[in-house]
């Protein structure tokens, strides 16, 4: 039987402020990020977005063999274990890795397919949902959840991240992100692989927060380019330079927190070269007056839901 090994998590007094995050991808100058003693300088907590980074967890058996647990292929593996030292003395992470394009393949294919591609395909259609599945590449793991991959405009893959749907549609509130930040995976706008300088003032390209929202935007209206950027702060300076020189029109989610974070951003994109707008679909209404309306944290697809009459 496989034990799981135990870390001593302190923080360390000393923070690094030359650091890259790995949650964000930002320079710790505000040394938001502190690190954990005898544990490499990528692992610790950041009090800017409230993530934890830390190693991959020790599995071991009797005989005092390591694994690690394989999130895409749901088992256990010996391929790559962090020694302590290696573990202790892991260099600083700033240069991003990619992932072999023939993984994306080996999961685009398998049957059956998660929830929400069956949802799609009940929703809108086989040649639809079909068309939108190719076009971002979409998979599923062998625990039945969906892969977003994040492909950028060189077409190289940067990470992914794992969903899971109920047959109707609806996500759970289970994830998983097997390529981490703090061994060199960095996320970009999911679907940034659609973005080609052709389309610069010839095409809105819509930015909503979640990644099946866009799927369905591309479904539906797809003289638009749909992209993500996966959550209320995925927004993030990293990964808005593709946009240099788009119309873009961003679509929170529906609370005052969402649209503020979006607002306070307008301006660092237009400084950039980015025609950047915002829907606001709250129309300016407060959270309480929303969940009076029973559209609190709605997004787009509920909007979309509604028109098409989806329960």
């Amino acid at each position: 039987m496989l034990q799981k090994t135990k870390l001593e998590l302190t923080f360390n007094s000393k923070r690094d402020y030359k650091l890259i995050t790995p949650c964000c991808g930002r320079n710790n100058t505000d040394g938001k990020f502190i690190n954990y003693k005898n544990l490499g300088q990528e692992y610790g907590f950041c009090h800017s977005c409230g993530k934890t980074s830390l190693p991959p967890t020790i599995y071991v058996d009797e005989n005092g063999n390591e694994y690690v647990w394989n999130e895409l292929d749901s088992k256990f593996q010996t391929d790559f274990i962090p020694t302590k030292n290696s573990i202790i003395n892991l260099p600083k992470i700033t240069t991003q890795k990619f992932i072999d394009e023939s993984i994306i393949w080996k999961y685009f294919k398998i049957n059956p397919e998660n929830n929400l591609l069956q949802y799609l395909r009940k929703m809108y259609g086989e040649l639809k949902t079909e068309d939108a599945k190719e076009t971002y590449c979409l998979g599923t793991s062998n625990d039945g959840g969906i892969i977003f991959w994040n492909i950028n405009t060189n077409l190289n893959v940067q990470k992914a991240k794992i969903a899971y749907y109920d047959t109707n549609g609806k996500r759970t509130n289970k994830f998983k992100v097997p390529y981490k930040n703090e061994d060199g995976y960095f996320n970009c706008l999911f679907g940034e692989h659609l973005i080609y300088d052709k389309i610069k003032t010839k095409k809105t390209i819509v930015l909503t927060e979640s990644e099946k929202t866009a799927i369905i935007g591309y479904i539906l209206f797809p003289q638009y380019v749909w992209l993500a950027y996966g959550g209320i702060n995925g927004l993030t300076e990293n990964k808005v330079s593709p946009l240099i020189g788009h119309n873009v029109l961003i679509i929170p989610d529906m609370s005052e927190n969402a649209v503020s974070i979006i607002l306070t951003k307008i301006p660092f994109l237009i400084s950039l070269g980015i025609n950047a707008k915002i829907w606001d679909m709250t129309e300016s209404k407060t959270d309480e007056q929303l969940k009076l309306e029973g559209t609190y944290n709605n997004d787009l697809e509920d909007v979309f839901r509604k028109i098409h009459n989806i329960r």
